[in-house]
Parts: C-alpha cells; sequence; structure tokens
C-alpha cells in the first residue's frame, strides 16, 4: 500500500516549445476555451458539475492536438474526458474539433499535469488514465525529465478508482523497458496482459504524429496496460 505523501515535482517533464499559432488555433482558445476549457486553480474539481452528469472519467495526459482522446471519447459516449497538455497550439485544435463535433464529453486542461493530478483531482475517481507517447527525453542525462516514474505512478495509482486501467504506449525501447521494470515491481498494478507482456496495440488508438514519426524511424510500439488491484491509501487519509 503506498502511504507517501505525494513531494512535489521540481524537475520539469516538459518545455513548452510553442510554436506560432494559426489563426484558427487562436479563434478556438480565444471563443472556445469558456465552454470546454478548465482553468487550473489549487482545488478539486466537482467533475459531476462540470459535466452535467455522473459518469466513468478518464484522464487523457500530453494529448498533443487531442485525436485520440476524441476518436475515444466518440466511441464512449458514456464516459467523460478530461484532456490535459500544456501547449497551446494542440489545445487549440482540440478546442475546433469539439466545437465541430457538438462533443459535450470532453474537458481540456492547459497545465502541468502534476499539479493538475495532485491538487485538482480527487484521489479514487478515475476510471482509466492513458499516457501515449510522452516525451522520450532520449539522452541519458535528461532521464530524469521523464514523466513516468515511482512518484508519477505513486500519483496516479491514488488518483485511480479500484480496478482503474493505466494505458501507456512508448516507441522508445529503454523507455519502455524503464516502464516494465517499474510497473512489474508494484504490488499495486497488474500487467493486465500477463507478467513480462506488452499489450495488444488497441484498435482505437489514433496513429498521431508521435507514432508515426517512431514507425518512420523503424521503432518498436510498446504497449502497457495495467489494472488497480486495491484502493491505495491517500496522503489524506
Amino acid at each position: 500500500m503506498n502511504d507517501i505523501p505525494h513531494q512535489p515535482r521540481t524537475i520539469k517533464s516538459f518545455v513548452r516549445r510553442e510554436g506560432r499559432l494559426t489563426k484558427s488555433q487562436r479563434h478556438a482558445l480565444e471563443h472556445f476555451w469558456h465552454k470546454y476549457g478548465i482553468d487550473y486553480s489549487p482545488e478539486k474539481l466537482d467533475l459531476e458539475k462540470i459535466f452535467g452528469r455522473r459518469a466513468p472519467t478518464v484522464v487523457d495526459i500530453g494529448v498533443g492536438t487531442g485525436d485520440t482522446t476524441l476518436k475515444h471519447a466518440l466511441l464512449h459516449p458514456e464516459n467523460n474526458y478530461l484532456a490535459i497538455d500544456v501547449h497551446r497550439p494542440g489545445i487549440g485544435h482540440l478546442l475546433n474539433q469539439l466545437e465541430l463535433n457538438n462533443i459535450k464529453n470532453i474537458k481540456v486542461v492547459n497545465h502541468d499535469v502534476i499539479q493538475v493530478l495532485d491538487e485538482q483531482i480527487s484521489d479514487h475517481t478515475l476510471s482509466q488514465i492513458f499516457i501515449f507517447f510522452p516525451d522520450p527525453w532520449p539522452k541519458k542525462r535528461h532521464h530524469k525529465r521523464r514523466l513516468i516514474n515511482k512518484s508519477m505512478l505513486n500519483l496516479i495509482k491514488n488518483k485511480l478508482a479500484w480496478n482503474g486501467r493505466l494505458h501507456i504506449a512508448t516507441d522508445w525501447s529503454d523507455y519502455a523497458e524503464h516502464i516494465s521494470e517499474l510497473c512489474k515491481n508494484d504490488p499495486d498494478l497488474n500487467n493486465l496482459s500477463g507478467k513480462d507482456h506488452f499489450a495488444p496495440r488497441p484498435a482505437w488508438r489514433t496513429n498521431t504524429r508521435y507514432e508515426a514519426r517512431g514507425e518512420r524511424l523503424s521503432h518498436r510500439v510498446y504497449d502497457f496496460c495495467f489494472g488497480l488491484t486495491q484502493n491505495i491509501k491517500s496522503s489524506n487519509d
């Protein structure tokens, strides 16, 4: 059981490599954020109030342009989705798609996911968490910046409901090895594909530019799917 209080993360897993916003993206941020966006505040979110209903909640971390989030939400209208990313061009693209498709079960957060999970999400409330193609920080001296580490896993476990699922994908073999070892040695996580096995690629996951880039580089894509075997004791219990 994890009863270690979460420690604030001081090393960022991202840099804001924000290019120029297109006119369409800027328009979306200016006109649609109030409808689909959630502003950061160090207070717990009332998800039932935000979505206007009680439903399983899925958090998608580092969504890029949000294509995978959108596809999954269209396939599963019974779920609520929080799409989290720090880069505004991708957020602007997603906002345009939400408005175009009149999507009501996705809300967008433009902030550091560590703070969002730690401060805005109540414990034991999430049914699934997606982390697809997080920044690999390929240079060894930068590995400390990688998002997925023991501290992040402890935080995730506190937020997942019992039998909640954690889905991860990466195309970097050493990152996949790190994730595999980290999760294999965690008694609270069950590899749903069997010990030391990778998960099959989910058919619903959109082939994003990150995955396509890996394929062009002849990288193998590694998928993981873990289930939470018990409710984790939070630092507030």
